[in-house]
């Protein structure tokens, strides 16, 4: 049981995590409850004390390996090196409640066609193709759309971490 409350405590974190290796946003929720589940039966392995964010971390890094490596699944699956080198941000020093919270204001500030594309994406999880008919754009509109989106929700992120948050590992560069 200790496990599983655990689990909804660090459930924003996790799922935060699993929202940045998985390339199709719609099927997080199925990692997520893999994960859930995996976690649920692995609970006697957990160490009671340790760091429970990066156990299940690193359990739903192989729930997303696993969901990309499936046949058919038509996804650009990003290389396994490459997932190892964004879990290797110590778990303890990320602060996702934070960053969403500071995402929500960001996405506020968006122009409203902008902040819809997004919302249409990422919350409602369309497609392009689905957020152009939705519009009336093109296709690359939507992409461009989504793109400077993205950088301007990325920039106001990066902005506001450094005021609040001057040693996070989203503003540190390499």
């Amino acid at each position: 049981m200790l496990v599983q409350s655990l689990f909804v405590q660090n459930m924003m974190a996790v799922r935060g995590f699993v929202i940045a290796l998985m390339p199709d946003f719609s099927r997080v929720d199925d990692v997520m409850q893999e994960t859930f589940l995996t976690v649920t039966a692995k609970a006697e392995a957990f160490v009671e004390g340790s760091n429970f964010r990066s156990w299940a971390c690193s359990i739903a890094r192989f729930k997303v390996l696993e969901a990309l490596r499936r046949p058919g699944n038509g996804e650009v699956a990003l290389d396994a090196d490459v997932i190892e080198a964004l879990c290797a941000t110590e778990m303890e020093e990320w602060q996702p409640e934070e960053e969403l919270r500071l995402l929500s204001h960001c996405k506020a500030e968006l122009a409203p066609q902008a902040r819809r594309v997004i919302e249409l994406r990422y919350e409602q999880a369309h497609r392009p193709m689905e957020i152009a008919q939705r519009m009336g754009w093109t296709v690359n509109a939507v992409h461009v759309a989504l793109a400077r989106a993205r950088v301007a929700l990325r920039e106001c992120v990066e902005q506001k971490l450094k005021q609040s948050l001057p040693e996070s590992p989203w503003t540190r560069r390499a």
